[in-house]
């Protein structure tokens, strides 16, 4: 049966996958609510249409405040920590990407880090 599953990613495991999806380039949204049950048949189905094959989409999801706590986000460059991050592991599909605003994982992570560098002097 074809579906996409929202895995909330383990508290005691958060650094593991976060460090999995730095480190695979992971495509990633932003901010996207997860609880609309509408919304979350029409990612489906436009995944599916960017070419995800397999019968389940398997995506994770964390807040704000988790990555905040994992990437020592701090002043304006925290994100709000009901914010929800949803990550589509092995999917990778640059146009796709630009076309709906989501982004490659490390991407998100080098853009914090250079902004705390920023806001502490050190660049």
């Amino acid at each position: 049966m074809k579906k996409l599953t929202l895995v909330r990613v383990p508290e005691n495991r958060v650094t593991e996958f976060l460090d999995k999806f730095f480190n695979t380039s992971a495509f990633t949204f932003e901010g996207l609510d997860i609880t609309d049950k509408k919304g979350n048949k029409q990612l489906e189905e436009a995944l599916r249409s960017a070419g995800y094959e397999k019968d389940e989409i398997l995506t994770y999801w964390f807040t704000g405040a988790e990555m905040n706590k994992r990437y020592s986000l701090t002043g304006d460059n925290r994100y709000a920590d009901d914010l929800t991050f949803l990550v589509v592991p092995e999917f990778y599909n640059p146009m796709f990407k630009m076309l709906v605003g989501a982004r490659w994982f490390d991407d998100i992570v080098a853009s914090n880090a250079w902004r705390e560098a920023e806001m502490e002097g050190v660049i």
